[in-house]
């Protein structure tokens, strides 16, 4: 594939990312040089769970940041573990089972070539706690699987607030006597 094909992705990829953002009340997306990016930071004010150096977990009020980074091979790599490859977390005491240190899990079905607003949506659904496994053998995280089993009012105490605004409608009616 050429590198004009790949520079084109990357070009619409950073005009997919930063309108998703602008449609959204808790995304920031920040291109890292050079131009066109291969690198992105996304920045999501969502609370989250957090380890404190005392190992006590708690709930923090965010932002969160992860990194996206897409190798030249990324329309076409043939890596079985791309899905580890793609997304890094930046937050470093995020607690997730889909999370190991600055290792995302995007999850084995996750696929080269997959468009941004596609991937996004999956970091959301993670960091948001929307995709959560409590099954330590599909967990990159199995520690976080026993403490959310353990502690499940946890997740009950993160208040998540959507990626897309809702559009609001009003309703207008012609007859205003």
């Amino acid at each position: 594939m050429s590198d004009q094909v790949f520079l084109a992705f990357l070009h619409n990829t950073l005009i997919q990312a930063l309108a998703l953002a602008e449609e959204s009340d808790i995304l920031r997306v920040f291109p890292l040089p050079p131009l066109p990016p291969s690198r992105l930071l996304c920045e999501f004010q969502l609370p989250y769970l957090r380890r404190l150096p005392s190992g006590v977990v708690d709930v923090a009020a965010g932002p969160i940041q992860a990194g996206v980074s897409f190798p030249e091979d990324y329309l076409y790599a043939a890596d079985p573990h791309l899905y580890l490859k793609v997304a890094s977390m930046l937050t470093q005491d995020f607690v997730h089972p889909n999370v190991r240190g600055s290792a995302i899990c995007l999850g084995a079905a996750f696929a080269p070539g997959t468009p941004i607003r596609v991937l996004i949506w999956e970091l959301y659904d993670i960091l948001a706690y929307r995709n959560v496994t409590l099954e330590e053998r599909n967990a990159l995280n199995p520690e976080a699987c026993r403490l959310l089993r353990a502690c499940p009012n946890l997740l009950d105490r993160l208040e998540v607030r959507p990626l897309r605004r809702r559009a609001t409608s009003v309703p207008i009616t012609g007859d205003h006597r």
